[in-house]
């Protein structure tokens, strides 16, 4: 062997501790690299998964809430309109009824006015027909009343 081939060796037996410790170093840094970027990655996928979740539960919500606030508008509008048209009802039985008492109470005001016309001083025939106008009259009072409540 040559001069050159031995100052070689030589250098690469003093030199091989020293590069098994660099490749030592650098296998080690390498295997910290991947387990660091495999957390990190771990990590990436559990934070965009909540992210995900996140988003999709206000998008739920905010639908839930829409179809909640259409169901309510609704039911509101048919309870408006049964309302409604049961007062509607109300009110026309109530005027029904009053008209129909304005007419028995002409029917014996010309009742009475016959009466009186045909009685005597000592008939008390009279003062029935007046009390009976005067019931009618209060029954009449007593059911404006209680339409003057339902308007």
């Amino acid at each position: 062997m040559s001069d050159m081939q031995v100052q070689q060796s030589e250098r690469n037996q003093s030199s091989t501790p020293i590069a098994e410790k660099r490749q030592e170093r650098a296998k080690k840094r390498r295997s910290k690299l991947i387990i660091a970027n495999f957390f990190m990655l771990w990590l990436l996928l559990i934070v965009g998964g909540l992210y995900g979740a996140y988003t999709y539960m206000n998008k739920v919500e905010h639908k839930l809430a829409e179809q909640l606030s259409l169901e309510t508008e609704h039911k509101l509008s048919e309870l408006e309109a049964s309302y409604d048209t049961k007062l509607s009802e109300l009110e026309n039985n109530n005027n029904e009824k009053i008209a129909a008492l304005g007419e028995q109470i002409d029917e014996l005001n010309q009742l009475l006015t016959f009466v009186k016309d045909n009685s005597s001083d000592n008939n008390d025939n009279s003062n029935q027909l007046y009390s009976q106008i005067n019931e009618i009259k209060s029954q009449l009072q007593k059911l404006q009343k209680s339409m003057e409540l339902l308007k």
